[in-house]
């Protein structure tokens, strides 16, 4: 969709469609640009411009005799050329933080999250949980339920619990369960899940006979978990919004677009191409994986630090948004996220 700069009056007549259509869904008039801008030509001339701007694909006319709107080559290129986002400007209130940071574990915070997203921009909201593979191992507890029966639960640092039962050949005494957990976390506390597992392999040559099978059971369950997909939960906020701002090109398609929401393979996959280039990112229309998806438009940003992030946020909704303010709803609702994530584990991201 790349399309050449415009000239300055050209630019400033789109971005003046684009914003007036976002405000009110209704086509755009050259007398209300000329009204809006005050660009001391005619209206006739400006009707020229707009013509031009039809023609370069950035507009189109709706019904005969209508204004003009825009496409989705128009809104890329207003997000591209036209828009300014602060991202160091609070774009949300204070208590927004205060929402999040009440939240009594990680499943209730990503829940919060997507939630408070939706309500500020009215758009349906996706938080995807924190990534198992990016974690560090906090800590890891081992429970006798009998001698041949071992409960595992290892805690990562961004408060995932992860618990597995494991089933011995050999009968392991409580006393060695005991030894065993604190060899474990002596040697591989803090460090990634994707790691510790060769760690507490290793640990395990040089073990006692006695709890060389439980650690060797161990090693291979955290790379097991440390081994599945990228994310395995996507939280969606506000799916009703889909429907309160249903356009004459949406509603045909929300039945498929509420089936999809409850696809998280889906959810997951759109996520990442929306991500794969910018950060935060802006996928309009047409440029979405899914076809499904043509009338609408998605915001992302990921979260978690930099670098590795942990997971992503993003927003879905009809292509006719205030993408600046969606960027930085988003950006400003991660780093809540963050911090709010940060106290709840007791674990900074930097």
């Amino acid at each position: 969709m790349a399309t050449p700069p415009l000239d300055q009056r050209k630019e400033e007549i789109l971005g003046a469609i684009v914003r007036d259509f976002v405000l009110d869904g209704q086509p755009v008039g050259s007398k209300r640009v000329v009204d809006e801008l005050d660009l001391q030509v005619s209206a006739a001339t400006v009707r020229s411009e707009m013509a031009e701007l039809e023609q370069a694909g950035l507009i189109r006319q709706p019904h005969t005799s209508a204004g003009r709107i825009p496409t989705d080559a128009g809104y890329r290129y207003y997000v591209d050329h036209l828009t300014t986002v602060d991202l160091s400007r609070p774009t949300h209130p204070d208590t927004v933080d205060q929402v999040l940071l009440h939240a009594t574990d990680v499943e209730d915070l990503l829940r919060r999250t997507s939630s408070v997203l939706s309500r500020l921009t009215r758009l349906t909201a996706l938080v995807t949980a924190p990534r198992l593979d990016r974690s560090k191992l906090r800590h890891v507890e081992l429970v006798s339920l009998s001698p041949h029966a071992i409960l595992l639960v290892f805690i990562a640092d961004t408060g995932r619990v992860e618990k597995r039962i494991l089933d011995l050949d050999l009968p392991v005494a409580d006393d060695d369960v005991q030894r065993a957990r604190y060899v474990i976390n002596d040697a591989a506390s803090g460090l990634r899940l994707t790691d510790a597992h060769e760690v507490i392999a290793g640990v395990s040559l040089a073990a006692p006979s006695s709890i060389q099978p439980l650690l060797d059971r161990v090693a291979t369950t955290i790379r097991a978990g440390a081994a599945v997909p990228e994310v395995d939960r996507v939280f969606v906020g506000g799916a009703a919004q889909l429907a309160l701002r249903a356009t004459d090109e949406t509603v045909d398609r929300l039945d498929n677009v509420y089936d999809m929401l409850e696809e998280q393979v889906v959810l997951l996959s759109m996520l990442r191409e929306t991500l794969k280039q910018d950060d935060p990112a802006v996928r309009i229309g047409s440029e979405l994986p899914v076809d499904e998806l043509s009338p609408f438009s998605m915001v992302a940003s990921t979260y978690g630090g930099s670098g590795e992030p942990l997971g992503s946020l993003g927003l879905l909704g009809p292509t006719r948004m205030d993408y600046g303010q969606a960027v930085a709803t988003v950006r400003a609702v991660a780093t809540s996220l963050e911090r709010a994530l940060a106290a709840l584990t007791g674990v900074s991201d930097s």
